[in-house]
């Protein structure tokens, strides 16, 4: 379950790195890739939920479901800016990048160490 999560996660970074060279270079993002890859880190968090209420493992990943959860913030935040055609502000969407990958990163390094 949790590599299903991090599947789901690691797709949603790769839309991400795309969508960010949108905001870099001050231009619209693509709306349909948007929310893709939203919906794909909201599924790979929703598997992280499911995981960590019913396993029995010691290690229940809830460090990771937190930072997927504020970068999810970040993320509505800068979609809603989008949406109503306001400007992006780049340092946003480069913080929740970073949060984002800092998830990954995160819940790579304990599932690589079990």
């Amino acid at each position: 379950m949790v590599i299903t999560a991090i599947i789901l996660i690691s797709l949603a970074v790769i839309l991400g790195l795309y969508l960010i060279t949108f905001v870099l270079k001050k231009k619209t993002p693509p709306k349909g890739v948007a929310l893709i890859h939203g919906t794909l880190a909201a599924l790979g968090i929703i598997v992280l939920l499911i995981y960590a209420l019913t396993t029995s493992s010691h290690h229940k990943h809830w460090d990771s479901i937190i930072i997927f959860i504020v970068a999810a913030i970040g993320g509505i935040y800068l979609f809603s800016k989008d949406i109503r055609h306001l400007e992006i502000p780049v340092w946003v969407a480069v913080v929740h990048g970073a949060i984002g990958l800092t998830g990954l990163g995160w819940i790579l390094y304990h599932v690589a160490g079990s």
